[in-house]
């Protein structure tokens, strides 16, 4: 079976051990993107328990990383897989005074937003930097 998430991809912003940092292309707000399981898998609880912690590692970066270069205070996180049964969490930076239905909006892709010239860089140089280990 072929697998979306296995393959490569442009959106590709950061790669390591534990997995890959897509921008998602439907850009429903500037920061949309998907943090994909190196190994794949459905769940989570699929993976060994180091792998687990790698994983939540690259998560963490990416939403920091997120947050930052989009200067949003809240983000919201969504694991479905429905489409594409390969581990993957969908990062949603947003602004902390977004009303419910404004968020539901941007889940469902009912809005879109541009990225500045340069997005993608900049959420890789800001997760090399929470990731080096020097």
């Amino acid at each position: 079976m072929s697998c979306a998430l296995c393959e490569s991809s442009p959106d590709l912003v950061f790669e390591n051990a534990a997995g890959r940092v897509l921008l998602h292309p439907d850009s429903a707000v500037a920061g949309h993107a998907m943090v994909v399981a190196a190994r794949h898998v459905e769940n989570l609880s699929d993976l060994e328990p180091d792998e687990v912690r790698e994983f939540a590692s690259l998560q963490h970066a990416a939403e920091r990383a997120l947050l930052d270069v989009t200067r949003t205070e809240r983000a919201i996180l969504l694991k479905l897989g429905i489409t594409t049964p390969h581990l993957h969490v969908h990062i949603y930076p947003v602004r902390n005074t977004m009303s419910r239905e404004e968020v539901m909006k941007v889940i469902d892709a009912e809005v879109r937003e541009v990225r500045m010239e340069g997005f993608g860089e900049a959420v890789r140089e800001r997760i090399e930097r929470l990731t080096s280990t020097t």
